[in-house]
């Protein structure tokens, strides 16, 4: 949000004046405010979690990335790039159980 340049008080976008002194709202604070958006979502995040739903090993690595790129950047999808990377472990035991199953001829 935006702040009064006299007493530091926060602004909301639809005040011409601040409650919290009175003076007059400049419209470059409240167009700061409203510029500030929020950090994006991490689109490898986005791709770990898409592999793990449908069954991908390359979840775990995918999720790895995107928590070392999150943990630089700042960006969202932390939730995401963890999930993934949980449901890629399983994924991975299900395919060296099923490589163990079909190399030794069921």
């Amino acid at each position: 949000m935006a702040t009064c340049a006299t007493c530091s008080g926060e602004l909301r976008p639809e005040w011409r004046f601040c409650v919290f002194c009175g003076t007059a709202v400049t419209p470059t604070a409240v167009d700061e405010a409203a510029a500030e958006a929020p950090p994006r979502v991490n689109p490898i995040a986005i791709v770990a979690l898409v592999l793990a739903c449908v069954g991908g090993i390359p979840a775990i690595a995918f999720g790895h990335i995107a928590l070392g790129q999150i943990r630089q950047t700042g960006e969202r999808g932390r939730t995401m790039a963890i999930v993934a990377t949980a449901l890629g472990y399983p994924w991975l035991a299900v395919g060296v159980v099923l490589l163990l199953r079909f190399a030794n001829g069921l």
